[in-house]
């Protein structure tokens, strides 16, 4: 028999992702991972060379044996991309292979993928961490992560207010009228972090830069914060003096996102997180204690995620006879 792997354009790719049934794979996946059934090695990841080291590749393989999703999605970041060359900053490639014997099931486009993935991450992570009656949003940065932040946190909260704020006028203003229609509202643009912060039931920062965005004293008892940037985005002081410090993996969290640095100058250690995510959806752990409790998720996003998703995505295109299939090992 001649195997044949499915290719798949960005766009079928985004057909195939359907909001709620990404939030249900993700939380499904992360229940897993907490019961110890998923597989998930360190990223193999790089810097390339350029001004600042700011470019880079990385590699992240996984396994969930109970999907049958078994692959590895390639990340490239690349700050010039845009203005340069009219492509994303980030860009990516999933590979997702047969479980049974590693052939190449399908290769796609995975930037719609990490977005949706992580909104709905972030999303999961609200929903066990975040009051439950949270109405104001307040969303650092406002690039395609922070727009699929919103639209998640959007299905699983009753959302009265939303504040965005970005340095770019123009990323804000796309912002505005793209997440307007889905809220039923204009969310309101902010001059700065403080007036986007201060009384927010949830804060999310994903931006694409380094710095103390988010402020210790701004940040409300009872607040949750989710720092979703692949760089350190928020005040030392509210990492280390928030009431709990959840990561989605341990290991990941020592080398990027919020705490790396931390980890660096001796000012964090594995004792001050108190659970991985998946520790929490699966109940090995307890989520929030009370209502005032300001709880920070440092969420820098897991391969087990992306295969999980890439599974459905590659299910959902068969069943919908999408895309078209290329003999890689034909004689």
């Amino acid at each position: 028999m001649e195997r044949k792997t499915l290719i798949l354009t960005a766009s079928e790719v985004l057909s195939c992702l359907d909001p709620d049934e990404v939030f249900r794979v993700v939380e499904e996946t992360f229940r897993e991972t907490g019961l110890g059934r998923t597989i998930l090695p360190p990223k193999l990841f790089m810097y390339l060379p350029g001004e600042g080291q700011k470019d880079f590749l990385f590699a992240g393989p996984a396994s969930i044996p109970s999907a049958k999703a078994v692959g590895v999605k390639i990340v490239t970041g690349y700050k010039a991309n845009p203005e340069k060359f009219g492509l994303p900053h980030i860009l990516a490639l999933m590979i997702l292979t047969d479980p049974e014997n590693g052939y190449p099931l399908a290769i796609f486009d995975g930037t719609h993928l990490t977005a949706s993935r992580t909104g709905a991450m972030t999303a999961v992570a609200a929903k066990y961490l975040a009051n439950p009656d949270s109405e104001v949003l307040a969303v650092i940065g406002a690039g395609t992560q922070a727009r699929s932040t919103t639209r998640a946190l959007s299905r699983v909260f009753t959302l009265k207010e939303v504040r965005v704020q970005d340095p770019d006028s123009r990323a804000a203003k796309t912002y505005r009228e793209e997440m307007s229609p889905l809220l039923g509202f204009p969310p309101r643009l902010c001059s700065d972090g403080k007036e986007a912060v201060t009384g927010a039931d949830i804060i999310v920062t994903v931006t694409t830069a380094e710095g103390e965005f988010v402020r210790n004293e701004w940040v409300s008892p009872g607040c949750f914060v989710a720092s979703v940037g692949s760089y350190p985005e928020l005040e030392p002081a509210l990492v280390q003096k928030a009431d709990k410090v959840v990561v989605d993996d341990r290991t990941q969290a020592r080398y990027r996102g919020e705490l790396w640095k931390g980890y660096e100058k001796g000012q964090f250690t594995d004792e001050m997180i108190d659970a991985e995510l998946g520790e929490i959806v699966s109940g090995k752990k307890p989520a929030r204690g009370n209502s005032e409790e300001r709880i920070l998720a440092c969420l820098t996003g897991v391969g087990t995620l992306d295969v999980a998703v890439a599974r459905r995505v590659y299910d959902t295109a068969r069943g919908r006879g999408q895309g078209y299939f290329f003999p890689f090992h034909s004689h």
